[in-house]
């Protein structure tokens, strides 16, 4: 077993916790603005809203001026469709990814709200999407939820 993986398993046993993200539904109208709608709920925040979406509680609130009172409201929201999600790590921003068959850096960057160089750094001996095969457990942002 990669040392990765029992690292992996070993914060499974403490503190790590799946997140899931929120999601929206697409705006198809006009030729579809790549933005969406997302109805708030009890726990939620500009903060926790924004980070799921991949933008700033300032460009949020941009987008949605009148600011919302109470749950069941509708905001608007970057939509776009992620495939990844991560498992938390307890008291940080970060979790946990395992690279699947057709991952590339571009893409795990892509649906975690990173740039590329912003996963070399998380991740010792991960240079380019060449370094990436599956089963591989690396360190992503995950600051949802």
């Amino acid at each position: 077993m990669r040392f990765e993986n029992k690292l992996f398993l070993l914060t499974s046993l403490f503190g790590v916790a799946t997140a899931y993200r929120r999601s929206c539904r697409p705006d198809l109208t006009n030729g579809g603005t790549g933005n969406g709608f997302y109805t708030i709920e009890k726990t939620d925040t500009w903060a926790g809203i924004a980070a799921d979406f991949c933008t700033s509680v300032l460009d949020l609130q941009n987008m949605n001026p009148t600011t919302p009172t109470s749950t069941n409201l509708i905001l608007t929201v970057p939509c776009k469709t992620r495939e990844r999600d991560c498992a938390r790590i307890s008291g940080t921003n970060d979790g946990y990814y395992t690279v699947v068959e057709g991952d590339d850096l571009s893409s795990i960057s892509s649906d975690f709200c990173i740039d590329n160089y912003g996963i070399t750094l998380r991740n010792r001996g991960i240079y380019s999407s060449f370094d990436l095969h599956p089963g591989l457990v690396i360190t992503v942002p995950c600051r949802w939820n």
